[in-house]
This record gives C-alpha cells, sequence and structure tokens, in this order.
C-alpha cells in the first residue's frame, strides 16, 4: 500500500506541475509519460509513474537516431510517450522498443531520464538490510507478506524458527495455493528473487520453494517449512552466504545490473553458472554480448560444481580465455565432468566485460 500511495502522490504531484502546459485532454493525448520499472523484460509485476510534461515529451520526440549497433538486453526502464516506447538500458542510452534505433540525447534529458527512472526503483526494489538487523523486525512468530519479484504474485507468512535465516511457513491454505502456483505446480529448491514486507518496510530477500522439516500452522496445507534469505544471511550448513541466494538478492534489490558491471571475468563467469543452475535466463544473458547460447545448456538440470582452471593474472586486458572445470546434472544423463572455455571481451579498460562465447567440449 505505501509503495502504491507513493506513485501516486508522485504522479498527482508531476500531473498538477504540468497542467500549465496544455489542458487536460490534449495532455492525455500528446504529453502523458510512463516510466515502468521491473526485474526483467518478461516480469509481470511492475512499477509506473506517469505524469504530464510536454517539454519533456516533445524533447524525445525530437531526439536524432542513429542505426543501433544491436539491440540490447538488459533492460533497465520503458519510457512510453503517447504511442512511442523507448527503452533505457543500464548503461545509460536510450533505444526504442520496436524499431533497431538508438536516440542521441543531450546531458539535460539523461540527467532527467536518470532521476525518473531511479525515483520509480526505489520504489519498486528492496532494501538489501543484513539479516542481523532484519531478524529484529522479522521475529520469530511474526508476519510478513512476500511478493515475487517475477510474477508479483503475493502471500502471507508467518516466520517460526532460524537463526541464520528466516524458516517460515505460509499462513492460510491459500496462501499455499498461491506459492505453489508461483513454482508453476510443483515444489522446487529453485531460489526466486522476493520481497518481504514487515511493517511497511520491504527488505531485498530470495526464496526456495521446497517444503521440508517441521510445520507447525494447522490447516495450510503445508508440510513443514520454507526458507527465506536476506543480505548475509546464510545456510544452516554453511556461515558464508549462499551463492544463489546472493544473486536473487542482488536482484530484488535492483543492484544486479551494477554487480554484474563491474565484475571481473572469474567473477562474471561465476554470476552466470549460478544463473544457470537457477534456470535465469535473463541474468545469463546480461552476462553476455546477447549471443545466443548453446542449446545444450537447456538440458542441465543443476550446477553442482565449478573450477576455473587458469589464475586470473593470466588474462588479458581486453580479450581473455577462462577454461573451467564444470560438474553439472542433467535428468537424461546424471551427472557430468567437462571443462568449458569462456572467452570474454571489452573494448577499454573502462568497459565491462561481456562474456562472448563458451566453448563446451569435453
Amino acid at each position: 500500500m505505501l509503495r502504491r500511495a507513493f506513485l501516486f502522490l508522485c504522479s498527482f504531484l508531476l500531473f498538477v506541475s504540468s497542467l500549465s502546459f496544455a489542458p487536460t485532454t490534449q495532455a492525455k493525448a500528446k504529453d502523458e509519460v510512463r516510466i515502468s520499472v521491473s526485474v526483467s523484460p518478461s516480469s509481470l509485476f511492475i512499477s509506473t509513474l506517469t505524469f504530464h510534461d510536454k517539454r519533456f515529451a516533445s524533447q524525445l520526440y525530437a531526439a536524432p537516431y542513429v542505426p543501433a549497433r544491436s539491440q540490447p538486453h538488459w533492460q533497465r526502464a520503458l519510457v512510453t510517450v503517447n504511442q512511442r516506447t523507448f527503452l533505457f538500458d543500464h548503461d545509460g542510452l536510450l533505444f526504442d522498443k520496436e524499431k533497431p534505433h538508438q536516440y542521441i540525447v543531450s546531458k539535460e534529458m539523461k540527467l532527467r531520464l536518470e532521476e525518473l527512472v531511479s525515483s520509480v526503483e526505489k520504489v519498486h526494489y528492496g532494501q538489501a538490510v543484513p539479516w542481523e538487523q532484519v531478524k529484529k523486525s522479522f521475529a520469530r512468530m511474526d508476519y510478513g507478506t512476500v511478493i515475487d519479484l517475477e510474477t508479483g504474485e503475493r502471500f502471507e507468512v508467518q516466520r517460526r524458527a532460524g537463526s541464520r535465516h528466516a524458516d517460515v511457513q505460509p499462513l492460510t491454505r491459500e496462501d499455499t495455493r498461491i506459492m505453489k502456483h508461483i513454482y508453476q505446480g510443483k515444489w522446487s529448491w529453485k531460489r526466486r528473487a522476493i520481497l518481504v514486507e514487515v511493517d511497511g518496510l520491504y527488505y531485498a530477500a530470495s526464496m526456495h520453494g521446497m517444503p521440508h522439516g517441521a510445520g507447525a500452522i494447522k490447516g495450510n496445507d503445508f508440510p513443514g517449512h520454507f526458507c527465506i534469505h536476506f543480505f548475509g544471511s546464510s545456510t544452516h550448513r554453511r556461515r558464508e552466504p549462499d551463492p544463489s541466494h546472493s544473486l536473487m538478492i542482488l536482484k530484488a534489490s535492483g543492484a544486479l545490473a551494477s554487480t554484474i558491471s563491474g565484475a571481473p571475468p572469474e567473477e562474471l563467469i561465476e554470476y552466470f553458472l549460478t544463473a544457470l543452475h537457477e534456470h535465469d535466463e535473463h541474468t545469463m544473458c546480461m552476462a553476455t554480448d546477447g549471443f545466443t547460447l548453446p542449446q545444450k545448456l537447456q538440458s542441465i538440470a543443476s550446477v553442482k560444481n565449478s573450477e576455473v582452471v587458469i589464475p586470473s593474472d593470466e588474462r588479458g586486458p581486453f580479450l581473455v580465455e577462462v577454461p573451467v572445470h564444470i560438474d553439472y546434472f542433467t535428468k537424461n544423463d546424471g551427472n557430468q565432468r567437462e571443462r568449458w572455455t569462456f572467452t570474454l571481451r571489452r573494448s577499454s579498460p573502462w568497459e565491462r566485460w561481456r562474456i562472448t562465447s563458451i566453448d563446451l567440449k569435453e
């Protein structure tokens, strides 16, 4: 409710400030601007700021464009003016969503876009608050609301136990039904990026979808409990954070793109393999330059272990090949061990590394 109220207030104030530009009926037709943010292009959970600004809309329409070298594959926000939709990416570039055009905008326009998109992101994503702080406000027997960042579905939970992370249970039979629907009707250990709302605060978090252990809420049709991880939390077996949960917490906090942008080659490969383990195709694409991934990756059920073969000091400044030993599991062939070679490039020292090819030879 607080998130929706904030967006409504922003929209209302911006609308009032633009009334002098044109009558309301004309503003709706020509001057309406929508800024939409989601965790991935296919996500159904979208936060949108709508306002009217004749000057802003006119400047966007008048912006010159050049042929885009390639379509951006890590969308940050969509900007819609009347019937035209622009794509604003994490490199601060503006594209046409439907045509191969890249728009050239002024420094003033770019700063305004950054300001507007950031304001929506602050509402859309959660706070990466350390677990040691979260567990004080989300104490045992306290209630919270889980919001799945891909589907937008939400359900109520109660924290029952857990010291290194939160052991929680859905409150009711309906909450269990919603949770299972998020996992396409089958319980799974796969992690998902979520928000957990407790007393009006939204925390970036990660959950898996597998009932296990004991459960104590009668009538909720949930055979046990499941785990929710927050920033810095860990599993029962290990004290260091789980890589898959950490990846999803980065997504839920809106920090995944900036983290990938600054990752050195070996770290970028680990993010890619973690995303492969979680079947997170969007994050896998974010780590690459947009090339078509090998079809073989579709058959991998889970990545069990990976080990870089060469040390990082042997890489070049703009091109590096990184051999990695991979242990993975497929449903048809069981356990497999192979040596894959990742090729990564960047065009200058201040550019981000990108995976440009993967050689899957055994």
